[in-house]
């Protein structure tokens, strides 16, 4: 596309589920007189639903990454890879620290959530958020070789900090993905979650099962438990008690990236972009707020991948109806889905309709979700 010919700046500030739809269809069907433009922290976007798989070494990490730099430069897209520092939404300009200002007429912002941490102390080296997840093996890697350079025992001691679905499939695929770098002979696992239940919102029959298989595996699990504390040896909870710990892996519930704080844009109380049910600000600006970003006033959702993937075709349709001044589609987040957590063993514990369970065939079905929805942004 020749950028010189387009009057119309369509800008996606992050590339995850929602935006990356987005880019996929601009690349069938680019809007005529416009360009578009990506603005990410990293060239590839990582695809959260098969990092369990990677950890278990069903897949090799390239499977769960989208290529920015191949998907952007086949859509005919602009990728700028920066750090975003402000927004003007007046002058409508996106400010990056090491980039020229780039110019938008509509704005995409997706750039997810980051774990909470608030009201923790942090000492030391051996605390790892779960993102950016574009580094998380490396610096899981970096973390277990520093450990076996200084290791004085052959028991390794992590700690999962976070339930729901990402801290239980960590806590199933996790040990894998430590074998393979670091040889352990003996992995000590505990989980802490400071809920009732390890994954909220499912049947009690769900939950269940994912307690007997952490048992089953000498998982050692802390419900109701805040970390208050983390050292490079232990972490301290917050009713006084320390676990040992060599390895702090940090997959706590969705809190808002410091960035949206500078964005000059509505927030909900939950520190998120407010959003209409049209997935656009409540703020007076063509801007739309996608995936965990965003907050809606009238009907907060979790924040879940299943949200932003189903928001794509929402975003992408109001994102032609606001360039023609037409009124917008309202997002109808849906109220039941089929829900499927990776054992790492080519098993998966689901659940759908009322039904709970853990088979090989719900693994199989898993991954035909997953490799489908990346086979999407494949550029061959």
């Amino acid at each position: 596309m020749n950028a010189g010919l387009s009057s119309r700046e369509v800008v996606l500030l992050g590339v995850g589920h929602t935006n990356a739809h987005l880019l996929r269809m601009w690349r069938r069907q680019p809007i005529p007189d416009a360009r578009l433009t990506c603005i990410s922290n990293f060239p590839v976007a990582t695809y959260s639903g098969m990092l369990p798989g990677v950890l278990a070494g069903q897949y090799p990490v390239e499977q769960m990454q989208i290529d920015l730099v191949r998907l952007c430069d086949a859509a005919g897209a602009r990728l700028i890879v920066g750090n975003v520092t402000r927004l003007d939404v007046t002058q409508r300009l996106v400010h990056l620290d090491d980039h020229p200002s780039v110019p938008f007429d509509v704005l995409s912002i997706g750039i997810g959530s980051v774990p909470s941490m608030k009201n923790v102390e942090i000492v030391g080296n051996s605390l790892m958020p779960i993102k950016p997840m574009q580094t998380f093996l490396d610096r899981l890697t970096g973390r277990l070789e520093c450990w076996q350079e200084h290791r004085s025992r052959d028991e390794l001691r992590v700690v999962v900090v976070g339930g729901g679905a990402g801290g239980v499939e960590l806590a199933f695929c996790l040990p894998a993905a430590i074998q393979r770098i670091a040889n352990v002979l003996t992995i000590q696992l505990t989980l802490v979650h400071n809920g009732r239940s390890l994954v909220p919102g499912t049947l009690e029959r769900t939950s269940h099962l994912v307690s007997s298989e952490l048992k089953r595996r000498g998982v050692e699990v802390h419900l109701q438990r805040m970390v208050v504390h983390v050292a490079d040896d232990h972490v301290s909870l917050d009713d006084g008690r320390t676990i040992p710990a060599d390895v702090v892996i940090w997959a706590t519930g969705a809190a808002p990236p410091p960035l949206l704080s500078q964005l000059e844009l509505p927030t909900a109380r939950d520190g998120f972009l407010l959003t209409r049910s049209t997935l656009q600000t409540t703020g007076d600006a063509p801007i739309f707020v996608v995936g965990d970003t965003g907050t809606r006033e009238d009907d907060p959702t979790p924040k879940a991948g299943v949200y932003a993937v189903r928001q794509g075709p929402v975003l992408w349709e109001n994102i032609h109806r606001q360039l023609r001044g037409k009124s917008l589609q309202k997002f109808r987040p849906q109220r039941g889905f089929l829900k499927l957590l990776n054992t790492g063993d080519g098993r998966a514990i689901g659940e759908y309709k009322g039904l709970s369970f853990h088979t090989s065939w719900a693994w199989k079905l898993k991954d035909w979700i997953d490799r489908r929805f990346m086979d999407k942004f494949a550029v061959r």
